[in-house]
């Protein structure tokens, strides 16, 4: 039997656009659930206030700063207590009141356009984003003032009365130590359009509603891309981008005073988005990231380790993050040439503006008479082994990519206008083609091992939501 259950090939393949739920410690969002097919989700008073006693219910898991109960849906702008409460107040509030909906109205289904949207809100927009809520109903043209709209959190933050659901933001708090203080200062602010189309893009697109630096911070911080791509055809990335700085051929003359010290971290690798791989390593890698195929003519096999920022592999020590370090990490700052007269003629590269090599520091890589120390000889040792499995393993991936089963995918969240690609660039096993293969050739892959190596790479892009895990961690 070749390989009798191909079926798990097929559920396995699929990579779905998803977005990304970032969580920054004590920082508000603006959120928005929306009826599906702009459905009135009340329609009378009674279900206003059957939605406000459900809120109420689970308003622990928030701390709620300004909301309005629109007729087609529910906005406002809340602190998370950690990372889960959001997911789970909006998945608790939205079941309860679905049930009770869908029993009134003698209705079935969900009654929810798809999933909430969230924008993270930098401190400095905090009472804009106030405003821009409770001042909906105006906007919509339901009521001429907003202070006339009666399911909305106006009539506490800028009248003063009380209200069960809200508890005040700390920046709306410094704005007076009495609360007619308070009131003065937002009512100024109350007026001010100048970010109300700014803080409705961020929200239907799901940005970051904030400033650029802001935004670079929290990049750096998580290592997801947050800011919106501009719009074209996105740009490929490019494996081993920014790794090497200046590769010049090894020489016993010019370098015969060079010197390497140890590797102690790997921050020359934090901007690579792919890493290639061996055949040999595929196994060892495709635990805990995925593994997929270049665009290129000849394509090579890759660790995807990036979603779009910085290398998730790398932790903030500049450590690896697993046990096994990918041999082409290993062999920094060192690389591998062919001859241009003699392809079968290898050249040895450094870089030689890598911060472990100098003149001054380290284990010398010559001796006084121009011969190879001990540790040059062993690097050397090193690269040829890799270049004879790197050229095994170009043998595997030509044979796939000969055989037409690979195709063009990418990683995304959002879907039309509001898509959003964080990584593009990769192929993949396209399932039905591998189902269309002679069973002569898929005999003889597995007799080398060829679908072992296609299972563990079809096991491995599971690992993509551990990317996704990894950059949530990255934040704490």
């Amino acid at each position: 039997m070749i390989y009798n259950n191909i079926d798990k090939f097929k559920k396995r393949v699929s990579i779905v656009a998803r977005r990304i739920r970032v969580f920054i410690e004590n920082t508000a969002q603006h959120i928005i659930l929306k009826g599906i097919n702009e459905i009135d989700i009340f329609q009378d008073d009674i279900d206003y206030k059957i939605f406000i006693s459900f809120i109420n219910e689970i308003k622990s898991l928030l701390k709620i700063h300004s909301y309005i109960l629109m007729p087609k849906y529910f906005e406002f702008l809340a602190t998370p207590i950690n990372k889960e409460s959001l997911p789970k107040f909006m998945q608790i509030l939205g079941r309860k009141y679905v049930r009770y909906f869908n029993k009134k109205y003698n209705r079935k289904g969900t009654l929810w356009e798809g999933r909430y949207k969230s924008s993270i809100v930098e401190d400095s927009y905090i009472l804009y984003v106030m405003k821009y809520i409770e001042s909906l109903p105006v906007k919509e043209k339901i009521v001429d003032n907003a202070i006339e709209y009666k399911y909305s959190s106006i009539h506490c933050n800028l009248l003063n009365k009380k209200d069960r659901l809200i508890k005040y933001h700390e920046i709306y708090k410094k704005l007076g130590y009495r609360d007619s203080d308070r009131i003065k200062i937002y009512s100024q602010i109350f007026y001010d359009n100048r970010y109300d189309k700014f803080i409705k893009q961020c929200l239907e697109k799901q940005l970051i509603t904030g400033n650029l630096e802001y935004i670079k911070k929290l990049e750096k911080l998580i290592g997801i891309r947050l800011r919106e791509k501009k719009r074209g055809r996105p740009k490929k990335h490019k494996k081993g981008k920014k790794m090497y700085k200046k590769l010049t051929i090894l020489d016993k003359k010019n370098h015969k005073n060079l010197k390497i010290t140890p590797i102690k971290e790997l921050s020359f690798a934090k901007k690579i988005t792919f890493i290639p791989i061996l055949a040999k390593e595929i196994e060892l890698i495709g635990k805990d990231f995925p593994i997929v195929f270049t665009t290129d003519e000849n394509p090579s096999i890759v660790a995807l380790v990036s979603l779009g920022g910085d290398n998730l592999a790398i932790d903030h020590q500049g450590k690896w993050i697993t046990n096994y370090i990918p041999a082409f990490i290993r062999k920094y700052p060192f690389a591998v040439i062919s001859a241009n007269d003699n392809p079968k003629q290898k050249l040895i590269l450094i870089d030689e503006e890598s911060p472990v090599v100098s003149f001054t520091q380290g284990e010398p890589l010559f001796k006084e008479d121009g011969t190879q120390t001990k540790l040059l000889q062993n690097r050397i040792k090193f690269l040829s082994e890799y270049e004879k499995e790197m050229e095994l393993t170009k043998k595997v991936t030509k044979l796939i990519s000969d055989s037409k089963i690979l195709e063009d995918r990418e990683i995304s969240m959002g879907e039309g206008e509001e898509k959003h690609i964080l990584v593009n660039g990769f192929k993949i096993i396209d399932r039905e083609k591998l189902n269309n293969l002679s069973d002569d050739i898929l005999a003889d892959w597995v007799r080398r091992g060829i679908i072992t190596l296609i299972d563990t790479h079809i096991k491995s892009l599971n690992n993509i939501d551990k990317l996704f895990n990894l950059a949530q961690k990255r934040q704490n």
